[in-house]
């Protein structure tokens, strides 16, 4: 067994409650790595398109498996490294979900003495996972069930647990349900945390003093101290550790990608002001948090004393989270956007997609869609953060209005009868997070082909674009002009598959990871490992794992038709730095499919899928005939099914 792995996974059947151990196979820890690459190749063996007819699993089904996996460098002294990933099939999407989270669970779920943890099954009844030095059970939740994710961190962390948790809107199924980690740390794009709630898996705990075995440990304490020095010197790392992601908040307002008002106007500089990182910081912070063997330090705490917006000291949001709640709603306080970031993260809900169904819906109350008869008599008018914070809790609770809010913003418009998508801002069924591609052309490729669906993380074409990645050994480096389509999808397809293995396999945090080279990044993994990867293995590597969730993709259904981007970033905005600017995203698909080699329905050329050795693979992942992901409206629930 390769070194800078513990060479086992958990295996959990839930409904037949057992626990399995099972050995990590060394070929595919080669070929995959480790993060998002390797558990899709173990999810790949789940997904059997059947005669034609839907892939399974279904999202919310007990076959869905749910897996969680480190990296070979999690619990190392290697720096920005302890992100871990969770995936399954999105009850949001229908498609292949991903979540990238970082803290201390990853590095703690290897000193239990485990890579990862395979789930399946449903339990009749509320469990947790508890692993403790490499003892594994499942133990009664039903004294759990219905806490929040602050209250079930409260229970174990006082005894040494690392905790990973869903709250009350993934027990009732809210399809952009979230899993917490440790109050700070989410898993929100997807859903997932509604799969835990099919599962009735209320929390997994963690714990051990297992040492991660490394080939070279002088090598990774090399590095870690040449890493540490030059982050000292780089603007971008100590910007983040003095102001958080919420730096990026400024650089929006000089380039024109934060969005305002459902992404309708492109400057609202009284709100920026308002919600940047001046007045955010003398207003509600109060510390400062960091993830595991990171000197970067991004996370933020804070505390709102004064009602209605009252939030005690604790995890405070995310550039994200303040565009989200803040500039999409048009509300220009900070205490009320860290209150609807703390409902969130105790109750379990993605942030981006939360805030784009409320802004969707905000739209919706302004074009008479929908009035205060369906919205529980609430006046959903931009700039009213009471009205968003109680629809906020009522999506989390599935109450009144919030029952409807909680399919998501592409199930509610399918409600509202025909022209109601328009406006709607979802790329796969996924709420886009808040960077306008208008602003930056190549995003708008990158949205349109992330395998997850809208996601400014599947790759490093959007720190490209801001300036942010400069790796030329791994052939990433910033355009001549971001505010253009020329040569983008060349640039998205070298920046996909080295964003692939660096965050996806490799599992390195971009923020804290900036600052690494690709020659860097492989010496970790070989010194950690005893493998001896080249920079060009390494990106094919990130080719590997693209393709490979790809295929599973097609399994689910999902065609060129789905390479898209919302109607409205083809409307040029009005005002602000990418005033009168939109991508042409008809040309760059055009020429990104000729680079990646994909067929007229969006597969992979068979060649291809050969030359990266996932032919075995693809026998098995046959392009679904029909397309599961359509939905019926329920006229009666408004629910779409």
């Amino acid at each position: 067994m390769a070194t800078g792995y513990m060479g086992r996974l958990l295996r959990v059947d839930l409904s037949a409650g057992r626990l399995e151990d099972l050995p990590l196979d060394q070929d595919w820890l080669r070929r995959y790595i480790g993060g998002s690459g390797l558990a899709a190749r173990y999810f790949a063996e789940a997904v059997r398109p059947a005669d034609g007819g839907p892939a399974r699993p279904d999202p919310l089904g007990p076959d869905n498996e749910l897996i969680i996996m480190t990296g070979p460098l999690a619990g190392t002294p290697f720096p920005s490294a302890s992100r871990f990933n969770v995936v399954a099939r999105s009850p949001l999407s229908g498609i292949w979900g991903e979540s990238s989270v970082g803290g201390f669970f990853g590095p703690h779920l290897k000193f239990a003495g485990y890579d990862g943890i395979v789930v399946t099954g449903a339990s009749e009844r509320p469990v947790y996972l508890a692993i403790d030095d490499g003892r594994a059970e499942l133990r009664d939740a039903s004294d759990l069930w219905g806490l929040d994710t602050y209250e079930v961190h409260a229970r174990f962390s006082p005894d040494g647990w690392r905790v990973l948790a869903i709250g009350p809107a993934g027990e009732r199924l809210v399809r952009f349900a979230s899993i917490v980690h440790d109050r700070a740390h989410v898993a929100g794009r997807g859903g997932l945390g509604a799969v835990m709630g099919s599962k009735r898996l209320k929390a997994v705990v963690v714990r051990g003093r297992q040492e991660v075995p490394l080939a070279d440990r002088a090598t990774i304490d090399r590095l870690r101290r040449e890493l540490i020095e030059r982050g000292k010197e780089s603007l971008t790392l100590q910007t983040y550790r003095e102001v958080g992601t919420i730096s990026s908040i400024e650089l929006s307002l000089m380039v024109g990608d934060m969005p305002t008002k459902n992404w309708r106007e492109g400057l609202w500089e009284e709100g920026l002001q308002a919600l940047g990182g001046n007045n955010y910081n003398a207003t509600i912070l109060t510390g400062r948090r960091t993830c595991f063997g990171c000197p970067v330090s991004c996370k933020r705490v804070v505390r709102v004393d004064d009602q209605p917006y009252r939030v005690e000291q604790g995890p405070g949001p995310e550039y994200e989270t303040v565009a989200a709640f803040g500039t999409g709603l048009r509300v220009d306080n900070p205490r009320a956007v860290a209150r609807m970031n703390d409902i969130c993260n105790r109750q379990g809900l993605d942030t981006i997609s939360c805030g784009g169904t409320l802004a969707y819906a905000f739209e919706a109350y302004e074009r008479g869609l929908i009035g205060p008869a369906d919205t529980d008599g609430l006046e959903l008018n931009w700039g009213d953060a009471g009205a968003a914070v109680a629809l906020t809790q009522r999506i989390a609770r599935r109450e009144g209005f919030g029952k409807l809010l909680g399919e998501g913003s592409q199930r509610f418009a399918a409600t509202l009868g025909p022209g109601a998508d328009e406006f709607l801002m979802t790329v796969k069924g996924v709420e886009v997070p808040y960077h306008d591609p208008r602003a930056m052309h190549g995003l708008a490729l990158q949205y349109a082909t992330s395998d997850r669906g809208a996601s400014h993380l599947s790759g490093l074409t959007f720190y490209a674009e801001l300036g942010m990645a400069y790796i030329p050994d791994l052939g990433v480096e910033p355009p001549d002009s971001a505010q253009t389509s020329d040569g983008k999808a060349a640039l998205h397809a070298r920046a996909q598959d080295a964003g692939q293995a660096l965050g996806g396999a490799l599992a390195l945090c971009y923020a804290g990871g900036s600052i690494v080279t690709g020659e860097e990044a492989v010496a970790a993994l070989n010194a950690a490992t005893g493998f001896d990867h080249s920079v060009e293995e390494f990106l094919t590597t990130g080719r590997r794992i693209w393709t490979l969730k790809r295929l599973i993709n097609g399994a689910f259904g999902m065609t060129r038709a789905d390479d898209r981007i919302p109607a409205r970033f083809r409307e040029p905005l009005p005002d602000g730095p990418a005033a009168g600017l939109v991508p042409d995203i008809e040309r760059q698909l055009a020429e990104y499919y000729s680079l990646m080699q994909l067929d007229e329905s969006g597969q992979p050329d068979p060649s291809e899928v050969e030359r990266l050795g996932l032919s075995d693979v693809a026998s098995c992942l046959a392009p679904a005939k029909a397309h599961p992901r359509r939905h019926r409206v329920d006229a009666q629930e408004g629910l779409v099914l």
